[in-house]
């Protein structure tokens, strides 16, 4: 049976939670979030409903996690055991960090209806319901079930996913953006884990093990090249000085610009000074001029881009 990777647009779903995103962490509560809390936190509620919705959480809480992950986790073979314990983990280390960069506080306690701590965006109930029952629904697909029971099985999936982050919006733990969020966040990283494992395990050349190369150029170059080091910790600072400054999306747009910029052209410096060895391993003044014009055209660029990002912070710091 042929692999495939879950299809979905990965760029749309990284532009609808980059912009959440970004709302969150400079409008606050979203129209979404105060429209959920007014006709559902404040006037949706009934005994049962909380009854039933108290259940669902746990499915996706730490406990229920743990006890469906070991059990899912014996079921599958042995190779697969450990991409599945691995998107998991992961899963989670993406989460908490966002939640401690982000650090949004929790609804008022007085919306509570279960006792919760910690940050609230995103949500870790609704990306680790889509990581964990998400991940159920890929291994579906590559099953040789009928395409009825794969559907069937999808749908009460997708269902059942709903439900966890619906009912943390009910409980009064978090904001509807939260919940959206982690949705989103949750079926990216299945979609780029999928992508990785894929290109792991294929052996025809295809558009996704371009891809999987393209990645390993990039860690390659971060790994052997100092100057690829220091662009990616400058950019890494710019990204938090724009946060703190509150700089505006054009702003935003160019240093994106300029970072892509950047990193392509000192990429494309190593590969010609690899290049270049490989072809004239002994000295030879060619080929020194080469690998300076190569270097020079980086360091051309940087200095346009620190040029740039001087007059972007310089007058907010002032």
């Amino acid at each position: 049976m042929k692999s495939k990777v879950i299809p979905i647009n990965p760029y749309l779903l990284l532009i609808l939670f980059l912009w959440i995103t970004y709302e969150v962490k400079f409008q606050g509560i979203l129209s979404i979030d105060s429209f959920c809390i007014n006709n559902i936190v404040l006037s949706g509620r009934s005994g049962w409903l909380t009854n039933i919705f108290t259940f669902l959480t746990f499915f996706a809480g730490i406990l229920g996690t743990i006890l469906l992950g070991t059990a899912i986790f014996c079921f599958l073979k042995k190779k697969e055991r450990w991409y599945f314990l691995g998107s998991l983990m992961g899963a989670v280390l993406v989460g908490q960090g966002l939640k401690f960069f982000i650090q949004r506080p929790r609804p008022p306690v007085i919306y509570r209806l279960v006792e919760e701590s910690g940050f609230s965006f995103p949500s870790g109930h609704s990306m680790i319901g889509t990581v964990l029952y998400g991940y159920l629904v890929a291994l579906l697909w590559r099953s040789q079930c009928s395409k009825k029971t794969k559907w069937l099985g999808t749908i009460f999936l997708s269902m059942f996913i709903f439900s966890i982050g619906f009912s943390r919006i009910y409980l009064g733990v978090h904001y509807a953006s939260d919940v959206l969020a982690g949705f989103l966040l949750g079926t990216l990283y299945l979609w780029i884990f999928f992508s990785w494992k894929e290109g792991n395990q294929m052996k025809k050349k295809s558009l996704l093990k371009s891809f999987y190369h393209a990645g390993e150029g990039i860690i390659s170059a971060f790994f052997s090249e100092r100057n690829m080091k220091i662009h990616v910790w400058m950019m890494i600072l710019v990204i938090f000085s724009g946060f703190y400054f509150q700089i505006s999306n054009m702003e935003w747009l160019i240093c994106l610009l300029l970072f892509g910029v950047v990193i392509s052209a000192e990429i494309m410096n190593t590969a010609v000074e690899t290049v270049v060895d490989l072809v004239s391993p002994e000295k030879n003044p060619k080929a020194k001029l080469a690998k300076d014009l190569s270097a020079g055209a980086v360091l051309v660029v940087a200095l346009v881009a620190a040029i740039i990002g001087f007059l972007i912070f310089f007058p907010k710091m002032i």
